[in-house]
């Protein structure tokens, strides 16, 4: 609300009489800050790949957070049989990583995949889109910097590619 809008507040002075510039002046000192305007192709506070990235970025996490809320609906009705019965769960529990999945049969790096059908296994296609996002993300800019011309843009977002697909292939030897 303006200060003028409440009521019993002075009135503000009529614009050109005299000493109105600084009542003026201070009254807008004495406002609060404007927000930010709302994210568009007019905000000078994102450019329109920061948008399409962030627009992407927020389709892609919202499916993968759905895949999550799925999976797990899934596996803990029993809707679909896990690899690991969810009542065995607890024998498990104290064993270390080797000899616990020495004894369910369980994979590692992306071995998952061959036993993604089963329930508890279900939730890495989740956690799967949700890392992979990033990546999508800069494909989809790839043409636009490209048709701009930025070789700059462009090739920093190549290199984001490849480093992450490289993280993902395992060739850094997480997971074996």
């Amino acid at each position: 609300m303006e200060p003028s809008d409440e009521p019993g507040a002075p009135r503000p002075e009529t614009p050109g009489a005299a000493g109105s510039g600084a009542a003026e002046a201070a009254r807008e000192a004495a406002r609060p800050a404007p927000e930010p305007a709302a994210a568009s192709p007019a905000n000078p506070y994102a450019s329109a790949q920061q948008l399409t990235y962030a627009r992407w970025l927020d389709i892609g996490t919202r499916i993968g957070f759905l895949a999550l809320v799925a999976a797990f609906t899934l596996y803990v009705t029993g809707a679909i049989a896990p690899h690991v019965p969810l009542e065995a769960l607890p024998s498990y529990w104290t064993m270390p990583v080797e000899q616990y999945l020495a004894t369910i049969g369980g994979p590692t790096g992306w071995g998952w995949v061959r036993l993604a059908h089963r329930g508890d296994y279900l939730n890495f296609v989740g956690v799967a889109i949700l890392s992979s996002v990033s990546i999508a993300c800069y494909l989809r800019l790839l043409p636009v910097f490209r048709s701009e011309r930025d070789r700059a843009y462009l090739g920093v977002a190549l290199a984001e590619i490849a480093v992450l697909v490289a993280a993902a292939s395992g060739i850094f030897g997480a997971g074996h």
